[in-house]
């Protein structure tokens, strides 16, 4: 079985108000609230015995494609000042398909701290499963804490009945780099890779500037999927190699393997650096109803994006 992408978590100054915006304004429910002492290690900031709150909201698959919010209480990270309004290298790009574009840029439009980059227009674009052309809407906006989302609906083909969030875009260095380690570090399949011009909606370069993009996926080939972004004319500023720094408005992957030992020789192997090797631990249950057992690791992928995957024991 393949590695498994359950969800992505944002570090945030405010988990609570970032739960609100997911509740009120993407309609997701919220399927784990807790606060957690940090074992340490597998996230490079904080330290062990660190206390954090942490949801994860759940979107129209009740296992994938969720979203974390981790927001560190006690003590608190240091706040590296106003969200962001541009993007870059080490940034994300959340790619989401909606049931109705205009009703969610007015509650948008109306939520506090966020900000509409590029108002809804109509575009094509190919199917990337060769079947035809796909004519949509299209809007992106950062979050509460400036987060970038991409979303997308589509006149000429079904949409969810709630925002789905399809994938989570790592914008890097090296899309190539990037395939090998999904591909063959934790055993992903590649779906999509392509070369375009990009326009105005991407808070990132100028339209016309040239980039490749590539996705692979797990179980699911629409979504619950990790994407590759690099920018080829003009290149992006490179701020150096991966930091390994994380702190708040940084992103990680978690996700899930039945061989936990198999998956870290694979990584291992790879090159890539190793936060923390497999160990046990015990993470209770929302609203500390027990205690769920599990393997952990934390290993970056080549471009310094930070993934947590698990195996329940």
């Amino acid at each position: 079985m393949p590695t498994v992408i359950k969800r992505t978590t944002l570090i945030c100054r405010n988990a609570t108000r970032m739960m609100e915006f997911y509740r009120d304004v993407l309609g997701w429910r919220v399927d784990y609230d807790a606060k957690l002492k940090l074992s340490g290690g597998i996230i490079p900031c904080g330290k062990a015995g660190d206390e954090v709150q942490l949801y994860i909201m759940g979107g129209p698959d009740k296992d994938i494609a969720k979203i974390g919010l981790l927001e560190w209480i006690n003590p608190r990270l240091p706040d590296p000042g106003p969200p962001k309004d541009r993007v870059g290298i080490g940034d994300i790009v959340l790619v989401a398909d909606v049931p109705d574009m205009a009703g969610l840029a007015k509650k948008i439009a109306a939520f506090p701290g966020t900000k509409i980059h590029c108002s809804p227009e109509d575009d094509t674009f190919p199917d990337p499963r060769g079947e035809g052309t796909i004519e949509y809407s299209s809007m992106t906006f950062f979050d509460p804490e400036g987060f970038f989302y991409e979303t997308y609906y589509r006149y000429n083909r079904p949409n969810p009945e709630q925002v789905m969030i399809r994938r989570t875009t790592c914008i890097g260095r090296d899309v190539d780099r990037s395939l090998a380690f999904f591909t063959g570090a934790l055993g992903l399949t590649k779906y999509q890779d392509s070369t375009m011009q990009i326009q105005g909606g991407l808070a990132a370069g100028k339209p016309g500037d040239t980039v490749r993009f590539a996705v692979a996926r797990a179980q699911h080939d629409y979504y619950g999927m990790a994407g590759a972004l690099a920018f080829l004319k003009d290149p992006l500023p490179d701020p150096g190699e991966a930091s390994f720094d994380y702190g708040i408005g940084r992103a990680m992957f978690v996700a899930s393997t039945d061989d936990a030992a198999g998956l870290f020789a694979k990584v291992k192997a790879s090159g890539v650096r190793v936060t923390r090797e497999p160990f046990s631990r015990n993470v209770p249950k929302t609203g500390n109803s027990g205690e769920t057992k599990m393997t952990s690791m934390g290993v970056y992928d080549p471009d310094g994006f930070l993934w947590e995957i698990n195996q329940l024991t």
